[in-house]
């Protein structure tokens, strides 16, 4: 795999912005691997996702900020850049049920994943067990009404203790408070077996096929 650096975009949709984002990296010496982009015409936005290798690429991290910024200004995007050889922290939130869970454990064991996995959390205690047999630390913290909030401080403080960078939700059967959720802007996946919004709960497949939620 290449030592490459991924770029994320979006901005007001306008004419030209694929043509300055892959004129200003091949002036740079930039061998684009993958570009993919989306238009949501509902709300006049663009979206971009580009890769490129960093073999012959001019700029480093310092000087790729500061030269792409006028452009981004120019555009009035809302950018992000990562490199694929980092490794961000990633912490895995599960609930009962651990198929979730256990693909994605089997493929960080493999290297198909490229992150750190510093904790799994837990509302059930179910998954303890699977996160032993892969050597993370497994953290139960118990969720209902009465202590939602006083959970989510818990989890928190696990988070931070951890440095965790992003949060994995393996079919995570509780929905975050918009306190956490603004804790981890834009740094929450959720890996869900749901139609969501439409088709909700713990056996959402059956609705739209027999219109009953259980």
């Amino acid at each position: 795999m290449p030592n490459s650096a991924i770029l994320l975009i979006h901005c007001p949709d306008r004419k030209g912005i694929v043509a300055g984002i892959s004129s200003f990296l091949y002036d740079r010496g930039a061998n684009i691997l993958h570009a993919d982009q989306h238009q949501d015409n509902d709300l006049g936005l663009f979206f971009m996702r580009v890769e490129w290798d960093l073999a012959d690429f001019a700029l480093d991290d310092a000087g790729f900020r500061a030269d792409f910024q006028p452009l981004a200004d120019r555009f009035q995007m809302e950018w992000r850049l990562a490199y694929s050889a980092a490794r961000p922290a990633a912490a895995i939130f599960v609930s009962q049920h651990q198929h979730c869970l256990l693909d994605m454990l089997y493929r960080h064991a493999i290297g198909e994943l490229r992150c750190r996995i510093p904790l799994i959390v837990g509302n059930h205690a179910t998954a303890r067990e699977l996160a032993g047999f892969y050597g993370i630390p497994f953290h139960y913290v118990p969720v209902d009404k009465a202590n939602k909030a006083q959970a989510e401080q818990t989890q928190l403080a696990l988070l931070e203790q951890h440095g965790i960078e992003l949060v994995v939700l393996a079919r995570y059967m509780q929905v975050l408070s918009p306190a956490f959720v603004a804790r981890y802007p834009q740094r929450i996946v959720n890996v869900h077996h749901s139609f969501l919004p439409a088709f909700s709960g713990a056996r959402p497949t059956r609705r739209p096929i027999t219109g009953v939620s259980s």
